[in-house]
């Protein structure tokens, strides 16, 4: 009788033993399987499908044409030196476009009593060798023109290519930062030629919103701006920034990013400088600048001034029949979503009192520079 129950036994872990084995390699199985479709999915698939954007009801306006208006925190991606191997002929039309910014900030200056307006000449670079000055604005082809200085300022295109210091340092050693009689004495010089590069307001400033105080694709804000997200959060926030504590930073949202500013602001309030008027900043109405160029049509722009200065040779440009490489990059932002919509998505958060205060703001460099601020009451909430 012993031996019947020990083979009864034997064949039961024979049998438990292959109904084990086959079940883990069954396991293993749809383990690889289900990895082999992530990576798929993630790879291949992402490609070829069309990834989803929420309807915002998108409604055709001027920022479908523009012309090197996005990415809304790569704003020079665009325009920089590796998009065009020829840049385009300077036509009539820009000419007399140029002409015609110059006139409407005068006219604007005029309107607004700013003709006595003090110069700021922090962001000034004046170069006196090529008889060129230039305001740097952030957010606005910053990037792109502060490489053409480095290569003005006498770098070499390969150390500009291989180092890790920042341009803007770079270029700060080879034109510090002028005196005001210096600026104003250059500024005078015959044949200077001195350029303001703008961007459409309120684009900029939500271009500076998700570059410096939006939470990043790894969870983070920029450190030189954790500080004053948490100072926006504990205002607009104040119950959960205290239980919070010190614990991982979320970032301001753009409403309270733009509540911020409005209850900051007041006459003589000194901004970031990655958000602060074009008026204020670069001082226009005190400063005659030759060139008013716009990220919207930079490259005519640009081609305007380095024609006119004869920088072509130096910053080996020359002109001809514009060939842009990536398209794609037109109308999408950092995250491949299309401009429109996110300018709707972002301040759809607002209404139409924020929007008024937000105007006390930046509604003069919209008249000042020919931008049209209405789009934005189609967004805002009623």
């Amino acid at each position: 009788m012993v031996l019947p129950v020990n083979r009864f036994r034997s064949r039961i872990a024979t049998k438990l033993y292959i109904c084990l084995r086959c079940g883990a390699k069954t396991a293993a199985l749809l383990f690889w399987v289900s990895l082999y479709m992530v990576v798929m999915k993630m790879t291949v698939f992402k490609s070829t499908e069309e990834t989803p954007v929420k309807d915002w009801s998108i409604i055709p306006d001027n920022y479908s044409v523009w012309q090197g208006a996005v990415p809304l925190t790569k704003d020079d991606l665009e325009t920089s030196k590796h998009d065009f191997v020829t840049w385009p002929e300077v036509d009539n039309n820009t000419i007399i476009e140029l002409k015609n910014r110059s006139e409407t900030v005068y006219k604007v200056c005029r309107q607004r009593n700013l003709l006595s307006q003090k110069v700021n000449a922090k962001e000034f670079y004046v170069d006196h060798n090529h008889s060129f000055v230039w305001c740097n604005i952030f957010k606005a082809a910053s990037s792109t023109w502060m490489y053409y200085m480095n290569i003005l300022g006498g770098y070499k295109k390969k150390f500009l290519e291989r180092t890790k210091k920042i341009p803007l340092i770079l270029a700060r050693k080879k034109f510090p930062r002028p005196q005001i009689k210096e600026l104003t004495e250059a500024m005078h010089e015959p044949g200077v030629l001195s350029l303001l590069i703008v961007r459409e307001p309120f684009v900029r400033l939500l271009s500076a919103y998700r570059d410096k105080l939006e939470i990043n694709q790894l969870g983070r804000i920029k450190p030189y701006y954790r500080k004053l997200a948490r100072t926006i959060i504990s205002k607009y926030r104040k119950k959960e920034a205290q239980e919070k504590g010190k614990s991982k930073i979320v970032g301001p949202t753009f409403r309270e990013f733009v509540q911020y500013l409005i209850d900051e602001y007041h006459p003589g309030y000194t901004f970031d400088e990655h958000w602060a008027p074009y008026y204020t900043f670069c001082s226009p109405c005190a400063v005659n600048f030759t060139v008013i160029a716009k990220v919207e049509t930079l490259t005519k722009d640009s081609m305007y001034v380095i024609q006119k200065l004869n920088l072509g040779p130096v910053l080996n440009i020359k002109a001809g029949e514009r060939k842009r490489r990536h398209r794609g990059l037109m109308n999408t932002s950092r995250d491949g979503k299309n401009t429109t919509s996110l300018l709707m998505h972002y301040y759809s958060q607002l209404d139409e009192n924020m929007l008024d205060n937000l105007l006390e703001i930046y509604g003069i460099d919209f008249e000042m520079f020919g931008y049209d601020a209405s789009i934005y009451r189609r967004y805002v909430q009623k």
